[in-house]
């Protein structure tokens, strides 16, 4: 009898999966065990968290990109090294997934060739949908913008690292501001986005900045909506949020506990 596999992503860096969001943790797992230098960045060897072999294959293996995307991004000779990087915006440090362009045929060789940022769940299928994405990018964008809700939050405890939920201290890389109370981060993006045409006008109001998707402080339309889409967005929230301290362990078990108890409705 033929052994069925019960995993739907294979040889994610090493590793099989069932789902997207086991896969994704993963990796960002991996990526967040790269120390990163004040270069700001780390070219993937065979001896980094992630090995440059799993992610050549990793990009054989459920890369989505168009072959025009690649050729543009890549000076027309494909992705041959990539790297993780470190992006720092306005005292937000966070760091994610990218590559070496390639030199292009007349340029010197003594040029510098910096990394390009990519999205992983954008790019790979076994991470995210594998295309542009708007409602991810909102959400994003808008996780972004509470950011100084939630530092001003983690600054003002005496202890910021105890977790509330297994009542232990924790280094505080291993700590996460959660949302609690009535409203979770998704209840009051659901709720802010109860106005129709609001979510409309949030998705206009996107812009990039640096590695990062952000709400635009002026409103780009505003005889029919507030003066700035990010302070309409930041007060919402701030009237609802109610925030404590979980360590990443309890905050992945109430997250994903949350999930398997909605998918099994």
């Amino acid at each position: 009898m033929k052994k069925i596999n019960k995993y739907n992503y294979l040889n994610v860096l090493g590793e099989d999966f069932n789902n997207k969001d086991n896969a994704y943790k993963y990796f960002r797992e991996k990526i967040n065990e790269f120390i990163i230098p004040s270069t700001d960045c780390v070219t993937m060897t065979e001896e980094t968290p992630i090995k440059q072999s799993q992610m050549i294959q990793l990009d054989q293996d459920y890369g989505s990109y168009s072959p025009e995307w690649e050729k543009r991004k890549s000076n027309g000779t494909g992705i041959n090294e990539w790297c993780v990087i470190r992006n720092d915006l306005n005292g937000i440090k966070s760091i994610g997934l990218g590559f070496f362009r390639n030199k292009k045929e007349n340029e010197s060789k003594f040029s510098t060739i910096l990394p390009e940022a990519v999205t992983a769940q954008k790019i790979f299928t076994c991470f995210g949908p594998g295309k542009f994405n708007l409602n991810q990018i909102l959400t994003s964008a808008l996780r972004h913008e509470i950011r100084p809700q939630t530092r001003y939050f983690r600054d003002s405890l005496k202890n910021p690292n105890f977790c509330k939920g297994c009542e232990k201290n924790f280094y505080p890389e291993k700590m996460v501001v959660d949302h609690t109370g009535i409203y979770e981060f998704k209840d009051i993006v659901k709720e802010f986005f109860k106005t129709e045409g609001w979510k409309e006008f949030m998705i206009k109001s996107l812009y990039k900045e640096s590695i990062i998707h952000r709400i635009q402080e002026s409103s780009p339309d505003d005889e029919f909506y507030p003066d700035s889409p990010r302070q309409m967005w930041q007060d919402f929230h701030k009237e609802r949020a109610i925030f404590q301290m979980l360590c990443n362990t309890c905050h992945n078990m109430k997250t994903y506990a949350k999930k398997i108890k909605y998918e099994e409705k």
